[in-house]
């Protein structure tokens, strides 16, 4: 069992790592604002490219935030259980949710459950890089994917079952698509670059 400062530096490493993840699956959500020939000739239209660019970064750090909430949560309680010698109370990150019972809260659990078992794995493995751990923590590149894979099917299971809820919203459908689509390119991305 690692001792404390180790186990803070691993977990900072992950969160590290989990935090560029949110920020490029951000930036495939967000359309970045362009700066065009005319905003030079017509000052207006450089106020109005401002609004957009700082609505923008607005946004983007807004979906950052809200993309690392379940996250920190799991990390938190993956701590606690290796200091406690336990699994992680997924039940009380999942209580801490504002999901109505039902398939989305459902779907929301196995997603934490295997979240955890991931950060855990990633804890308790040996390196002084993001990418050492993963290294450390799977072996190979194919059971570095056989794991994020799972992570990607019950993700994309998740907000499948949030759709319904999120039919009002005007394009939302898209959004999910796009997050998920990224965040499994992202994966895969990284088992080819850690097991190169």
């Amino acid at each position: 069992m690692a001792d404390r400062e180790e186990l803070n530096r691993r977990k900072e490493l992950i969160l590290g790592s989990e935090r560029a993840f949110a920020n490029q699956v951000g930036a495939a959500v967000f359309e970045k604002p362009k700066v065009s020939y005319w905003m030079v000739l017509i000052p207006i239209l450089f106020l109005y490219f401002i609004y957009r660019m700082q609505k923008y970064k607005h946004g983007r750090m807004r979906f950052n935030d809200e993309f690392m909430i379940t996250r920190g949560r799991v990390m938190d309680a993956s701590v606690d259980a290796i200091d406690a010698g336990t699994a992680p109370d997924i039940g009380a990150v999942v209580a801490r949710s504002t999901l109505a019972d039902g398939p989305a809260k459902q779907k929301y659990e196995s997603w934490v459950r295997v979240l955890a078992e991931h950060y855990m794995d990633l804890l308790g493995s040996e390196g002084g890089s993001f990418e050492a751990l993963v290294r450390s923590a799977y072996r190979s590149r194919t059971d570095c994917l056989l794991a994020l894979n799972r992570l990607s099917t019950v993700e994309k299971e998740f907000y499948s079952a949030l759709m319904p809820q999120m039919a009002e919203m005007n394009g939302a459908s898209d959004i999910i698509g796009v997050i998920v689509e990224r965040s499994q390119q992202l994966r895969r991305e990284l088992a080819e670059r850690v097991f190169a």
